[in-house]
């Protein structure tokens, strides 16, 4: 599997927001599509960077 190692700026916004702002209560994928206009592969994506930002800042 190919990881993009520039995501595009919407699933960066998405990415950082779900970082920040933990758990939504809702479906994460439903949720970050609805609210960025994501697909849901880049929904996906913005997990894994979420993810790996939540990683980053507890070092």
């Amino acid at each position: 599997m190919q990881t993009d190692l520039e995501p595009d700026i919407q699933v960066q916004h998405a990415a950082e927001w779900l970082a920040s702002a933990g758990k939504t209560g809702r479906a994460t994928v439903p949720d970050l599509r609805s609210r960025f206009g994501l697909t849901a592969l880049q929904a996906i994506e913005a997990i894994r960077l979420a993810n790996a930002l939540r990683l980053a800042r507890a070092r």
